[in-house]
């Protein structure tokens, strides 16, 4: 406590007429936080609450023994902040004076509060981690790393820039027909119009028209389709040329006063691969016997041993299932001159079907 003292001056009555001590000289008690008003404060412990928000600074150890913790100012410059307040999120200030309430919380509780979060619900993003391309979240949190990026400048990245090398082809540019470019970046748009709807474009469809035939398709067996568009009917098929096939031409010859007698006009075929047989009606030529390989060519003969040897031979190939194409000859060799008589060898052009 401290106590006012009086200086009183005395002064003569013939010199100034006035005897008192009305210019004391006063010490006053200095200003206290103790929730009192001292004659220096101007109201209760007003130096203490600098900012005047009726808060009292929690600095001053007079403060805190005076008053309870609901009434002290963790920062009494500041008349936004003190006890009562709300807690304002990410302005850097502790508001309401109250530890417990910080000025932005960590709820995914992954090191990062939301005020540093662009995510605070999914503790796989934060300035923390690497971003993932292609994946549509900006992992950590910075726009300078893009989740995507697009080599061509085309406006569309290469999670759905289906070329992102070429800036003529994005999901945004107009299918270009028979190109042989998926410009558009979508199955849904062919290459080409599919008028027989069988998956194959015009461009690449042998018969745009048939939805037996495309590229994309296997060769049926025994259809009469060239399913596959290479031009070929069941090619890579089996095909057994066994039955009855008639001439376009009869081949006809007659030697030797009538015993040698040539007609042509059927012959039967037995293939049994690679072994292979043509029959025809009479001695000349009989039966024909030799082979047929991997593309049809066949080449048979028959041979009627004597004194003029008769040789009967068929060569050629089939073109199809039921046509065949190939040289029929006849041929003469005498055992001696005379023998074969009038006979001179022969040749045939000859086509068969069945």
């Amino acid at each position: 406590m401290y106590l006012t003292v009086r200086f009183c001056a005395s002064v003569t009555a013939l010199s100034l007429g006035v005897v008192g001590c009305g210019n004391d000289l006063k010490i006053s008690q200095s200003s206290k936080c103790d929730g009192q008003q001292q004659g220096s404060e101007e109201t209760v412990d007003s130096p203490f609450d600098a900012d005047q928000d009726g808060y009292f600074d929690a600095a001053n150890p007079d403060c805190l023994e005076t008053y309870a913790e609901a009434l002290l100012d963790c920062s009494d410059q500041n008349e936004d902040v003190h006890p009562g307040l709300s807690e304002v999120i990410c302005n850097g200030l502790d508001d309401d004076c109250d530890v417990s309430t910080p000025d932005a919380a960590d709820v995914d509780a992954d090191g990062y509060d939301a005020c540093l979060d662009c995510d605070d619900v999914a503790p796989g993003v934060n300035p923390g981690v690497g971003e993932v391309v292609c994946d549509g979240t900006d992992n950590d949190c910075d726009d300078a790393t893009p989740d995507d990026t697009d080599a061509d400048l085309d406006g569309y990245g290469s999670c759905t820039d289906c070329a992102d090398a070429d800036p003529n082809v994005s999901p945004g540019t107009p299918e270009v027909a028979c190109n042989g470019i998926d410009d558009d970046c979508t199955d849904v748009t062919p290459d080409g119009p599919d008028a027989d709807a069988d998956g194959s474009p015009s461009c690449s469809d042998c018969d745009d028209m048939d939805n037996q035939r495309s590229p994309t398709f296997a060769e049926i067996c025994d259809d009469g389709v060239d399913n596959d568009c290479d031009l070929e009917v069941d090619d890579g098929c089996d095909v057994d040329y066994t039955g009855t096939y008639t001439m376009s031409t009869t081949s006809t010859y007659s030697c030797a006063f009538g015993f040698v007698s040539i007609s042509v006009n059927q012959l039967t075929v037995i293939d049994a691969r690679p072994v292979i047989s043509f029959s025809a009606r009479g001695a000349q030529p009989g039966t024909m016997s030799g082979t047929i390989d991997s593309a049809d060519a066949f080449s048979v003969d028959n041979i009627l041993s004597g004194s003029c040897t008769e040789e009967y031979t068929l060569d050629g190939s089939f073109v199809s299932d039921d046509h065949f194409t190939g040289t029929f000859k006849a041929t003469f060799v005498e055992t001696r001159p005379g023998d074969c008589y009038s006979c001179a060898d022969q040749s045939w052009a000859v086509d068969g079907y069945r």
